[in-house]
């Protein structure tokens, strides 16, 4: 019975689930968290020139992968180049922006979570590896496959851990805890 109770407390809380809300959260830290996609945003879309990393912040695709990778900020170093995707979701779901509007003109409030976003093209980390990239344009909401020595602007993302897999870490953990007690009582 004893053996039954906990295997039900282990399912049920491997099966919890967490609603997320559709939104942009400001984390006070200079990091905006899209709790859609669970990534984190530099909220300064020009932190490579910012930070004094680079003079414009404008870099080709190469340095600006070496860029995002090598980024450290609020105690994170497991930065990126966001994708297309991502990007997309960020400029149309996020921000409120529309095919051919520029976004620093138009856009909703979450707009205001961000500084320093440039009216210009920005590298994504997607690519077809024969030297070319894709940038993605916030004055227009499209996508350019370019030349990757072209100098363009560039954005930080972070991939956020799913609270399930939290969850999942401290099952296990109470499991092997389990299983070491109960070896402990037997020997």
């Amino acid at each position: 019975m004893k053996k039954l109770a906990i295997n039900t407390a282990l399912c049920a809380l491997l099966c919890i689930s967490f609603a997320a809300k559709a939104a942009l959260e400001d984390l006070g830290n200079g990091v905006i968290k899209d709790t859609d996609l669970n990534i984190e945003w530099l909220s300064d879309a020009n932190y490579s020139k910012s930070s004094d990393y680079h003079t414009t912040g404008a870099m080709n695709w190469d340095a600006a992968n070496t860029w995002a990778s090598n980024l450290t900020f609020a105690n994170n170093g497991d930065w990126r180049l966001p994708s297309v995707s991502e990007m997309e979701h960020l400029f149309y779901h996020e921000l409120g922006g529309s095919g051919g509007s520029n976004i620093t003109t138009s856009h909703n409030v979450y707009y205001n979570l961000f500084d320093n976003v440039q009216s210009q093209w920005y590298w994504t980390s997607d690519h077809n590896n024969n030297s070319q990239a894709v940038a993605f344009g916030m004055f227009n909401g499209g996508t350019y496959l370019t030349s990757n020595t072209t100098g363009f602007y560039a954005m930080a993302v972070s991939s956020v851990p799913e609270p399930e897999t939290y969850a999942m870490l401290l099952a296990g953990l109470g499991l092997v805890s389990l299983v070491a007690r109960r070896r402990k009582q037997i020997s």
